[in-house]
This record gives structure tokens, C-alpha cells and sequence, in this order.
């Protein structure tokens, strides 16, 4: 029978929330730094390459840079503790590098997006008007959680950066249609929406032409004397009547425009003239939106399309993609060594802040359900960024979402060290630093030997190795899922398989929150171990439905997996921190050292390390099912069985060896009990300070 906490051993709920407030910090800058880094590509133009490289090393960095900082946490003597000072420089420190991080100054844009509404010309969601209010978007994803419906909407966007953009003079634009790559569809063209950073432009000669070179854009339009002249007109076009669909150009008869601004949008529009021609003069410009109404284009036999701008606001290029690359790197290295002074010492604390054996794995309950909330909004924040009507550009979006982010991190941050307490371990914490510490040869020594010494702790190895397998089986798949419901599920229908992605993935973190209080609740009643045992096979089972309810037939038997699915890694992160505190107090017992930090952080660096390698051996499994996004549903033999069987059975076999590791794990609540009544023989009773 599970043992009493007792009063001294408990932490109070409002103490668990705000420790939980520490992961929830923890958790936003991640999912900031993660979900804005579209934003480098959409705003500066930055090559995906490049974005790669910005995402990657300074990820490598902090893995390399966690032990390092777990063993100085450990060894650090201050009259405000182990932890807390660390907790209160990387909050303020991490909060307002991320905020410097997003300041870069972005080129002028002028962004155009095509809409193609499918056969039945009816938008299946508003997401393609970016002026919709934010609660008919919260209406929308809510009746997206509950809905499965077909979505044959497509669209792309496509921005104009100078030298193409000049100030106060005409400019031809001409974009190939291939430009426009999520434009899996055109023969249904029913909105040009424009936005941009540009208040005032003319618009003129608007149409769609087919090139009898695919390769290049249209002949030269005929020249004006003087572009730049106030009042003078755009180019005449050139292309051949037989070769336009036109919209608005007095050189071609043009097909009916229902607006050229919706009610909603933010812009004014009026018709005006330019020496001699009929114009479009738009002002106080952030969006609008050019409705065909019932007269969709089919641009299938188009390859560009073109219009003549003019604007006398000015224009600039932004900073080199070189200055852009390096003033990123450099401050992400800054960033997440500030984000280690945060993250480490707050995941070090948890294991110390109480030596009850039930009483952490409720606290990490508390912990993981705090934190996880990051996870329901986090995935709107590149959406918040991209809308037009809100910001003029991506990167104003992402100086005002990096403000938020940095203003709440140093906020919440500093409320761990400010309000949670450290336990006092005689001979191991608190009290001041000795004047004369050790050398730089004996530190590195020291920071080595506790590295080795923490590396072959069996009970420890052991949860490392289960997480190990578990999460990272989970990344290295998490790809798969998307496929198969777009090629096998939806019939190669790609937008009905990313909703049905969508929904399902909702329900999961939905499922999730429940999952974190019924495997607390399992693991102070039957044991951690036990717990685990139970939550694990729990998502196994869901990982052999998916077999079976992945299928055409039934689209929506796809949801049951989910809720079994979520007790995986929902389970993990509520028990692994609990049972990693008691291999802590076990590796007192044999070395005399409280080192909660060299644990914590040599376990994130393996998790953050064997991510990298999993989404490296996915992508390559991925690649050996002869997967070909261009031919559809109609994918080579064997490849839809593959992607199924990838999904469902990795997982499956993973998580099995992990409750086969687990078993191994040697300490029960018994046990536990016995090491701590040794200890506090030994050095005393931990209180707080």
C-alpha cells in the first residue's frame, strides 16, 4: 500500500503551479523559436538551406551546452541557493534576447496570393480571407474539431521584394503560376488578394497570359517616355489578345470583377487615371482582395500572371542575406545559451523540491499539465505573424509575437525563483562559496568524472534508453501519419488528409491533459513503474488500431486511436521526471553528491540529441516506401503498405522494448523510502531554505 505523504514533504498547489509555470516558459521559447522560423524565408527571402543550417546548429550548441550548465548549477554556493539565481538571469536574459533576435529590418514586400475555391466555388473554411475576425477563426477551428469535410480549396502567396519594387515609377510584374506551389489547382481562380507594406500603389493592366515559352515571362510591354513622370501611364502590354485572360487593362476586353475591395477589407479603392488610362489608386492599403464572384478564372492553360504597380511610398531592400544569416546565428547561439541558464536549473529544481516519492510524481503531474497549454497555441503563431490584417509584413507580425513572448517569459519566468524554495541538503547546497574554489584543470576534472559518473548509473540509463525509444520513434514517424491519410485515407486528396491530420492531432492534445491526471493519479496509487507499465500499453494498443482505423471506407475511425495515443508520451513526461528525483537521492547514497542538474541535463541532452538523429533515419525511411508526392494516390506497389506499417508498428516495437527496460528499473516506492531514511541519517533532514 502506497505510504502517507507527510506534511513537511508536501508542496503546496499553488507552489506546483508555479513550478509548472517554469515548463510553460520552458515550452514557450521553444515553440517560439521553432514556429516563427518560416517567418526568415516569407519576410527576408532567406534560402530554406540557410534556414536549415539558423535551425539546426544553435540546437546542437544548447544540447552540447546543457551538462556544462547542470554541473555549475550544481556546484554554484549562494545565499539565494543552487537554482534560483540561475532561474532569475535566464527568465530576464532569454526573455530579452528573444525579443533582439526578431529585429531585423525586413524589405519592402508586396505580397500576392492566387485563390482557387475548387469546382463547387465555395470557400470550405474562411481561411483564404485573411480579414476574417479572430472569433469566426476560433468558430472555424472548433467546427474543424468536430467535422470532417471535404476541402478542395487551394491556395499559395507569393511575395515582390525590391530592386522589382521601385518608388514613384512603373513596374512590370510578371509571375510564372509556377511560383505559386500549393496552387495545386487553377482551373477555379476565384480571389487576388494583395497586401504588403506599401499604403499607396496604382495598379494597372491586371490579367493572366499564357507564354509561348513556358520558361520566360512576357515580350517587352511598349515603353512609356517617362515611368517615372507624376502622371504618366503604365506600359501598353504587348502579348496577343488569343493568349490573355484579362481583368482590368484597356488593351483587352476583360471578364467581370465583382470587387476590387471587399467590405471587410482594410483598404480604400478608387478608379483614377494615368495619362490617359483607367487606373486602380489604392490607399491606406494592408489587404485587399480582388472577388471574381461567380466568374472563376481557369488559368490551367496560363503560365504567368501580370500587373503594372506604382507607388510613391518608399522602398527599400533590407539588409544582405549574409548580414541576415549571421546577425541570426550569432543571436540564437546567445539565445539558447541564455535558455540553458533557464531551462536546466528549473528542470534540476523539480527533483529536489520535495524527497516524498508520490508527492514529486504529482507535482510533475501538475508540471506537465501546466506546461502542455503551450502546445494548444502555440500552432497559431505563425498564423498570428502572416495576417495581413493585422500587420503589414511577417516581421512586424514577428516583432510584436517576439515582444509577447519575451514580456511573458520574463514575467512567468522569474516567479519559480522568486516564490519556490530550495531544500537545504546539508554538505551538498545552499551556504556561500568557499573563497579559494578549485582550478580550471580540477573543474573540467570534476565536470568529467560527474559526466561519467552519470552516464553509467543503471537505474538512470534505463529511463533514458525508455524515452530514448519512445519519444524519439515517435518524431522519427510523425510524417507518416500525414501521408497516410492524404494517399491511403483521403484518396490522394491532399487538404482533406491535412484536416483530417488537423482534427486528429487536436484530439490528442485535448486527450492529452486528461492523460497527465490519470497517470498521476495511477502512479501514487500502483507505483511508477506500474504506471508505466499501464500507460504505455495503453498507446500501444492505439498504435495497433491505427491498422485497422486508418481506412477509406470509414474516414472518421481515424479519431479512436487518438485518446489511446496520447497516454505514450503524455505518461512519459509525467512520470520520467519523478522517477529520475529518486535515482538522484539514489546517487547520493553512493557518491555523497546532490547533482539534480547533471541529471536533468545529460537526460535532455540525449532526448535533444536522438531527435536529430530520428528525424535524419525518418526522412530516409520515409524515402525507402518510394513515396512520390506528384503522382497522388496512385503510388508505387507497396508504398501505401509501407507508410502504414512504418506508422503503426515502429511505435508499436519501440515502446515494447521500453517496457521491457523499464522493468529493469530497480527502485520502488519501498525502496525509495529506504534511501531516503539513510540519507537524512547521514546529512540530516532536507528542509526548505
Amino acid at each position: 500500500m502506497s505510504q502517507r505523504t507527510a506534511p513537511e514533504d508536501r508542496i503546496s498547489f499553488p507552489h506546483k503551479i508555479v513550478y509548472g509555470i517554469g515548463g510553460f516558459t520552458n515550452n514557450l521559447l521553444a515553440q517560439g523559436i521553432g514556429n516563427m522560423m518560416a517567418v526568415l524565408t516569407l519576410a527576408l527571402g532567406m534560402d530554406f538551406r540557410a534556414v536549415g543550417l539558423l535551425g539546426g546548429l544553435p540546437r546542437f550548441f544548447d544540447a552540447l551546452t546543457d551538462p556544462l550548465v547542470g554541473f555549475v548549477s550544481d556546484k554554484t554556493r549562494s545565499r539565494w541557493g543552487r537554482r534560483r539565481p540561475f532561474l532569475l538571469v535566464g527568465a530576464i536574459s532569454a526573455g530579452m534576447i528573444f525579443v533582439l533576435l526578431w529585429q531585423m529590418p525586413a524589405p519592402t514586400q508586396l505580397r500576392l496570393k492566387l485563390v482557387d475555391y475548387g469546382p463547387d466555388g465555395v470557400p470550405s473554411v474562411s481561411r483564404a480571407d485573411e480579414s476574417a475576425s479572430w472569433l469566426a477563426a476560433a468558430g472555424d477551428a472548433l467546427r474543424a474539431m468536430f467535422t470532417v469535410e471535404a476541402v478542395d480549396d487551394v491556395e499559395d502567396e507569393v511575395s515582390i521584394r525590391p530592386p522589382t519594387l521601385v518608388t514613384g515609377t512603373w513596374v512590370s510584374v510578371d509571375l510564372p503560376l509556377t511560383d505559386f506551389d500549393e496552387l495545386a489547382t487553377r482551373g477555379h481562380v476565384s480571389r487576388i488578394l494583395i497586401s504588403g507594406d506599401l499604403p499607396e500603389i496604382q495598379v494597372d493592366n491586371v490579367y493572366f497570359y499564357r507564354s509561348r515559352d513556358a520558361t520566360q515571362a512576357a515580350p517587352p510591354a511598349q515603353e512609356v517616355e517617362d515611368r517615372a513622370a507624376p502622371n504618366s501611364a503604365a506600359p501598353t502590354p504587348t502579348v496577343a489578345a488569343e493568349d490573355v485572360i484579362s481583368l482590368f487593362s484597356g488593351a483587352y476586353d476583360d471578364i467581370p470583377v465583382q470587387s476590387w475591395s471587399a467590405d471587410a477589407d482594410e483598404a480604400e479603392v478608387v478608379d483614377a487615371e494615368a495619362g490617359g488610362d483607367e487606373v486602380k489608386h489604392y490607399t491606406d492599403l494592408r489587404l485587399a482582395t480582388i472577388d471574381f464572384g461567380a466568374n472563376p478564372v481557369d488559368a490551367r492553360g496560363m503560365t504567368h500572371i501580370h500587373l503594372d504597380i506604382r507607388t510613391p511610398d518608399e522602398t527599400v531592400e533590407g539588409w544582405s542575406q549574409r548580414s541576415y544569416f549571421w546577425y541570426f546565428l550569432i543571436g540564437s547561439f546567445i539565445f539558447f545559451l541564455a535558455y540553458t541558464v533557464f531551462a536546466t536549473p528549473w528542470v534540476a529544481l523539480g527533483y529536489e523540491l520535495t524527497p516524498d516519492y508520490n508527492e514529486r510524481t504529482r507535482l510533475m503531474g501538475v508540471q506537465n499539465f501546466v506546461s502542455n497549454i503551450v502546445f494548444v497555441i502555440g500552432p497559431w503563431f505563425l498564423a498570428i505573424v502572416t495576417n495581413a490584417a493585422w500587420f503589414r509584413n511577417q516581421m512586424d507580425g514577428a516583432r510584436f509575437l517576439a515582444l509577447a513572448i519575451g514580456v511573458t517569459t520574463i514575467v512567468l519566468g522569474v516567479l519559480p525563483a522568486i516564490l519556490l524554495r530550495e531544500r537545504v541538503f546539508a554538505g551538498g547546497g545552499g551556504g556561500r562559496a568557499g573563497r579559494d574554489g578549485p582550478g580550471l584543470r580540477e573543474s573540467t576534472l570534476e565536470f568529467l568524472r560527474g559526466l561519467w559518473q552519470t552516464l553509467r548509473t543503471g537505474p538512470f540509463l534505463v529511463l533514458c534508453v525508455a524515452t530514448f525509444l519512445m519519444f524519439n520513434s515517435f518524431i522519427m514517424i510523425s510524417q507518416f501519419q500525414f501521408w497516410v491519410f492524404a494517399y491511403y485515407v483521403a484518396g490522394g486528396n491532399v487538404a482533406e488528409g491535412a484536416g483530417l491530420a488537423g482534427v486528429v492531432g487536436s484530439l490528442g492534445t485535448v486527450t492529452g491533459f486528461l492523460v497527465i491526471a490519470i497517470v498521476t493519479w495511477l502512479g501514487t496509487r500502483i507505483g511508477k513503474k506500474n504506471a508505466f507499465f499501464v500507460s504505455t500499453g495503453i498507446s500501444m494498443v492505439g498504435y495497433a488500431l491505427k491498422w485497422f482505423c486508418y481506412t477509406p471506407e470509414y474516414p472518421l475511425l481515424a479519431l479512436l486511436p487518438a485518446p489511446f495515443l496520447a497516454f505514450g508520451l503524455g505518461g512519459l513526461f509525467t512520470l520520467m521526471g519523478s522517477m529520475i528525483a529518486d535515482v538522484v537521492d539514489l546517487d547520493e547514497l553512493a557518491t555523497g553528491e546532490r547533482r539534480e542538474g547533471m541529471f536533468g541535463s545529460v537526460f535532455w541532452w540525449m532526448v535533444k540529441l536522438g531527435q536529430s538523429g530520428a528525424i535524419l533515419v525518418g526522412g530516409f525511411l520515409l524515402y525507402s516506401t518510394g513515396l512520390d508526392a506528384s503522382l497522388g494516390a496512385n503510388q508505387p506497389d507497396g508504398t501505401i503498405f509501407w507508410l502504414r506499417f512504418y506508422d503503426a508498428f515502429v511505435p508499436l516495437a519501440a515502446s515494447a522494448i521500453a517496457i521491457y527496460a523499464v522493468y529493469r528499473y530497480p527502485i520502488t516506492e519501498r525502496g525509495a523510502l529506504n534511501v531516503r531514511k539513510e540519507l537524512e541519517r547521514r546529512r540530516g533532514v532536507a528542509m526548505p531554505a
